[in-house]
């Protein structure tokens, strides 16, 4: 079969299974400008992905009867040069109480703490700044089998690593060279995280464990398998609403850093709502690792999907600011402090 014939099949292919399913597209995109106050303010000027990752999701549906339902998802991270970063792609079923996938997802200890944070994930002084500084290699997980649903009022889920799922390895290659650096496993085989939530008397309550491996330093030209040291990651949270006030408060232990804080959120007018949170960061065994995180922003809505924005966001000692783009495989910088006013669209 000719190269030409064969392409064509596959986009009939293609549209014949889009036909079987309910295929939405959907995402968000910000832009805006930042101005931090590091020697050099290497965060400085318009740039995009600020108060959470810019992405583009791809998914799809399927009724199978009886309560059930086939789906897939496939969402992609957009860096600020245009071009896309994977951060979820799987495939699984699903009934009203319960559901599996299977492939690339985020990890459940990630979403867990995201229950508990006003921002709704963005990394822009929240929750998430702490775990992706200290436990980034826990955020999304290939070759991943994940499960999900509810029961008596109970919220949960629980992903396993089936398969190691980053280039680097355990074992040296067929060159005898180990291919491993460290703290390179963003998902070992048998890595696992659990979380759950319930309201208890409109007070939302919930946890989540996380079991990672991190790679030792190889020496290259040998055959000895890489050792793996196990790492753990606790967290607890509670919150409210009072009125219009949201207020959560986190315990977080990221292996040996403890972070403790929270966050809220209030609507000053109808359009707008002001936001703020307070982390401290202890660390009895790498003591360079306290510090604390402030943030305070606002957000005008002009529409549910388009929103004007202004955050600062200030850190200490160890403590890192991150921000949502993905440039420079999504590192954090070592800005004080980041003032930024932008505008962001979801579709």
């Amino acid at each position: 079969m000719k190269k030409t014939q064969i392409a064509l099949a596959a986009v009939a292919l293609v549209a014949s299974s889009a036909a079987l399913a309910d295929v939405a597209v959907s995402g968000r995109i910000d832009y805006a400008y930042a101005n931090d106050d590091t020697t050099g303010g290497g965060l400085s000027g318009i740039r995009g992905g600020n108060l959470a990752p810019n992405f583009v999701n791809v998914t799809g549906s399927e009724d199978l009867g009886g309560g059930m339902k086939g789906y897939f998802n496939w969402v992609n991270l957009v860096t600020n040069a245009g071009g896309l970063v994977n951060a979820n792609a799987n495939v699984g079923i699903s009934t009203g109480a319960a559901g599996v996938k299977l492939g690339r997802v985020s990890d459940d200890f990630l979403t867990g703490v995201l229950a508990f944070d006003v921002t709704g994930g963005g990394n822009m002084g929240s929750a998430v700044s702490p775990i992706l500084q200290f436990g980034a290699t826990g955020a999304f997980h290939s070759n991943a089998v994940q499960l999900d649903g509810s029961a008596a009022g109970v919220n949960f889920g629980a992903t396993y690593i089936g398969q190691d799922s980053t280039s680097a390895i355990s074992l040296a290659d067929n060159a005898g060279t180990v291919r491993a650096t460290a703290g390179a496993y963003a998902g070992a085989q048998g890595d696992y995280s659990v979380k759950a939530n319930t309201d208890v008397g409109g007070i939302r309550v919930g946890a989540a464990y996380a079991s990672r491996s991190t790679a030792a330093a190889a020496t290259a030209g040998t055959t000895t398998p890489v050792a793996l040291t196990a790492k753990t990651h606790q967290f607890i949270g509670a919150g409210t609403d009072i009125g219009g006030l949201t207020v959560n408060v986190n315990y977080m232990k990221l292996n040996t850093t403890t972070v403790t804080g929270g966050n809220g959120s209030y609507p000053l007018a109808d359009a707008i709502t002001a936001t703020v949170g307070y982390y401290n960061y202890a660390d009895s065994t790498t003591t360079t690792n306290a510090g604390t995180l402030m943030s305070v922003g606002l957000k005008y809505a002009f529409s549910k999907a388009t929103t004007a924005f202004a955050n600062y966001e200030k850190v200490t000692g160890g403590a890192v600011a991150m921000r949502g783009n993905v440039d420079n495989g999504g590192t954090a910088n070592t800005a004080r402090g980041i003032a930024m006013v932008g505008l962001a669209h979801s579709f």
